[in-house]
C-alpha cells in the first residue's frame, strides 16, 4: 500500500489493509429455512480495495442477505441454506468459524441495537470493545477512537451511554464501531436509515475516504447520496442481479419502470436534462443542462413518471381506504414543555405548539435534536419535567398511557420496540382487544389495517419472519387497528423502497381525509415536502422554524436548514440554483415550471 493510501487510511481511523482481492462473490445462492423462494439465487460480484460497490433494490431483494452472506452471518449466525461461494482475500467465509474473518471484514447492521454490545457503559468503551478483542495496543486504540469521534462529530458523545442516544447518534457510534477496527472489506446494510441529511452526507464521504485508503466496501442502501457515490451499483430483484453498471445507468428510469420502481429525482431530472449517466447526480451539471432549455423536449420524450407512484398491484390511494369513520383529530397544544432526562440531559426546551385538529405535521431535525423525546409526550410514554400538554384543551398528566392509547397512536422509530405476538394477525387484534372496541368493529379495523399495509397475505406469518421494513408496516398496522384519533409515528419511511414510501404516504392521506391529526417525525425531506402542510424544524431541544413545505424549504432557509443537520429535497435544490421563487417540491412540479 502507498504511502498516501497508508496516511489516508489512518486519518479515516482504519489499520493496516490487508493486500489480496477484496470481496469476491461467486454463483452465491440463499435459501432460508421454511421459505419457499430463495433470498439469492446465482449472485455473483467483485468488490476490489479501494472501490464502494453499492446494492440497490426492492424489498425482498436480497440486498440484506448479500451483505449478511459477505460477512460471514450466514450461515455461521443466521441459518440458511448456502450455495456458491465468498472469499474475503482469497479466504472463504461461508460456515468458517469466527475467528478466521476476525479483522478481516466488518459488517454494520441497519438498526443499531443489532449492533451495539449493550455491555459498555459509555460510547467510547463501545468503540474500544472491537479493537480489545483485536488485541489492539492502547497506546494505538485511543489516537483511532479520538479520530472516529471527530470525523463522524460524535465527540460530545464520548462520555454518554450508548442505548441513552438517539436512534441517529446510536447508528454513528454503531459505523464507528466497526470502522474502528479496520478490516480490509467492510459491508454495510442501509447504514444510513436513521441519519439526519447532513449525516447521510457524512457517511457517503466516509465510505469514499476508507476506499481510498484501499478498503473495500459493499454497500446496500436505498439513499441515493450514498448510491450515487459509488464506482458501480448492483440492482437486485427477486433475489438475482439484475444490472451492474454506473449508479446512474443501474438506476435510470428504464431500468427501474420495467421492474415498477420509481426513479430517484437527481436520475430523473439529470435524464430530462439528457446528461450521460456519469453526472446524474452532479447537481452542477443538472442544473446548467436545464437552464440550457435542454429539458422540455426530453420530459416530452421521457414522460413524467411521478416521483412516488401508487404501490403496483395494490390499488391503495387515499380514495380507496379510509377508516370506518370520519370524524376530527384532537388539538394538540405544547406549553412551555422541558424534558430533562434522569443523566441530566435536557433534549427539550421550552417548546410551545400548537397543532389544529385534522392537521398533518413532520416534525424534521438532526439526530439528537430532540423529536422523539417531544412527540413521546404526546401518549404519555414521557412525562414532562416542565410545562404541559392538553389534548382538545385538556392536561393529559393524570391520564394513564393506556388510556390515552384510545386517542393516540404511536408507531415507534424502531418495530422491534414494538411487536410481541406470535403472528402478524394477532399483533393487529391486540390493540383493538385491550381497547375492547367489539369484535366486529376489531374484524373490520384488522382486516382494513391488513390491506392498507399490504401485510394480508402474511397475516398468519411471525412478525420475526419479515424483514426490518415490512415489521415497520406491521407495528403501523397495529396501530392503525386501533383507530386512532391521533396518528403519531417516528421515522415511518426509514429502510422503506419507494413502494413503502408510496403506501405509507396513501395511509396517511386517508387518515387526514378522514379528519385525523398526524405528527411525523421523518429524515426523508421529499417525503416531508409532498405528504405535510406543515413542518417544524427542531435543533438543540427548540423550535427553530416552523411553517409550510415552501416556506421551510425556500432558498432563503438553506443556512437555517443546514444548521439542523437538514438540506431542502433535491427538486428544491436544484430549483433554487435556477432561480426559482417559490421553489419546486418535487420533479413533477420543476419539470413543468421548465416546460
Amino acid at each position: 500500500m502507498s504511502e498516501a493510501a497508508a496516511a489516508g487510511n489512518e486519518a479515516a481511523g482504519g489499520g493496516e489493509v490487508p493486500a489480496g482481492t477484496g470481496l469476491r462473490i461467486e454463483s452465491a445462492s440463499v435459501r432460508y429455512p421454511g421459505r419457499r423462494e430463495p433470498a439469492l439465487i446465482d449472485c455473483s460480484a467483485v468488490v476490489g480495495h479501494g472501490e464502494v460497490v453499492g446494492v440497490a433494490g426492492p424489498t425482498n431483494a436480497g440486498k440484506s442477505t448479500l451483505p449478511l452472506l459477505a460477512a460471514g452471518f450466514i450461515p455461521r449466525v443466521v441459518r440458511a441454506k448456502v450455495g456458491g461461494a465468498v472469499l474475503v482475500d482469497g479466504t472463504s467465509v461461508v460456515g468458517t468459524r469466527a475467528s478466521a474473518v476476525a479483522g478481516r471484514v466488518g459488517i454494520v447492521f441497519a438498526t443499531p441495537a443489532n449492533q451495539l454490545s449493550a455491555s459498555k457503559l459509555t460510547v467510547r468503551e463501545e468503540l474500544a470493545f472491537g479493537l480489545e478483542n483485536l488485541g489492539l495496543p492502547r497506546a494505538e486504540m485511543d489516537p483511532r477512537i479520538d479520530q472516529l469521534l471527530a470525523r463522524l462529530r460524535i465527540e460530545h458523545l464520548a462520555d454518554r451511554e450508548p442505548f441513552s442516544l438517539s436512534g441517529g447518534e446510536q447508528q454513528r457510534v454503531a459505523i464507528a464501531s466497526i470502522v474502528a477496527m479496520g478490516t480490509g472489506v467492510l459491508v454495510l446494510d442501509e447504514p444510513t436509515a436513521q441519519l439526519d441529511p447532513a449525516g447521510t452526507r457524512e457517511i457517503a464521504v466516509l465510505l469514499g475516504e476508507l476506499a481510498r485508503s484501499g478498503t473495500a466496501i459493499l454497500c446496500a442502501e436505498h439513499d441515493p447520496i450514498v448510491l450515487g457515490g459509488t464506482v458501480r451499483c448492483l440492482l437486485l430483484d427477486g433475489g438475482r442481479l439484475v444490472i451492474e453498471d454506473l449508479p446512474g445507468a443501474a438506476l435510470g428510469s428504464a431500468v427501474l419502470a420495467a421492474r415498477g420502481l420509481a426513479t430517484p429525482t437527481l436520475v430523473r431530472l439529470a435524464e430530462a436534462a439528457g446528461l450521460p449517466p456519469a453526472l446524474v447526480f452532479d447537481e452542477a451539471a443538472i442544473t446548467v443542462a436545464l437552464r440550457r432549455g435542454r429539458a422540455t423536449a426530453a420530459n416530452a420524450a421521457t414522460g413524467a413518471t411521478p416521483t412516488s407512484p401508487s404501490p403496483p398491484g395494490t390499488g391503495l390511494t387515499a380514495a380507496e381506504w379510509r377508516p370506518a369513520a370520519d370524524r376530527p383529530g384532537p388539538a394538540v397544544s405544547i406549553e412551555g414543555l422541558v424534558h430533562r432526562y434522569p443523566n441530566g440531559i435536557e433534549a427539550v426546551r421550552g417548546v410551545d405548539l400548537s397543532i389544529r385538529a385534522g392537521e398533518s405535521v413532520a416534525i424534521i431535525g438532526q439526530n439528537g435534536s430532540g423529536k422523539t423525546t417531544l412527540i413521546k409526550h404526546f401518549n404519555g410514554l414521557l412525562r414532562p419535567t416542565g410545562g404541559r400538554v392538553l389534548l382538545d384543551g385538556v392536561d393529559i398528566a393524570a391520564r394513564p398511557v393506556n388510556q390515552l392509547a384510545a386517542t393516540v397512536g404511536f408507531v415507534f422509530q424502531n418495530p422491534d420496540d414494538q411487536l410481541f405476538e406470535r403472528s402478524v394477525e394477532r399483533e393487529l387484534a391486540f390493540g383493538p382487544r385491550n381497547l375492547r372496541l367489539g369484535q366486529a368493529v376489531a374484524t373490520r379495523n384488522i382486516n382494513a389495517a391488513l390491506a392498507a399495509t399490504g401485510l394480508t397475505a402474511d397475516r398468519a406469518t411471525n412478525p420475526y419472519d419479515l424483514n426490518v421494513s415490512a415489521r415497520k408496516l406491521v407495528a403501523l398496522g397495529g396501530v392503525l387497528a386501533m383507530d386512532p384519533s391521533l396518528l403519531v409515528l417516528d421515522e415511518p419511511t426509514a429502510g422503506q423502497d419507494d413502494r413503502g414510501i408510496a403506501r405509507i404516504g396513501a395511509i396517511l392521506a386517508a387518515l387526514a381525509g378522514a379528519g385525523r391529526t398526524i405528527v411525523a417525525i421523518t429524515h426523508d425531506m421529499e417525503f416531508a415536502a409532498r405528504t405535510f402542510g406543515r413542518i417544524i424544524v427542531m435543533r438543540g431541544g427548540r423550535v427553530i422554524a416552523d411553517g409550510p413545505p415552501q416556506q421551510i424549504f425556500a432558498a432563503s432557509g438553506a443556512d437555517l436548514l443546514a444548521s439542523a443537520g437538514l438540506e431542502p429535497p433535491p427538486a428544491a435544490r436544484i430549483g433554487a440554483r435556477l432561480g426559482m421563487d417559490p421553489v419546486p417540491l418535487d420533479a413533477d412540479e420543476l419539470l413543468s415550471r421548465l416546460s
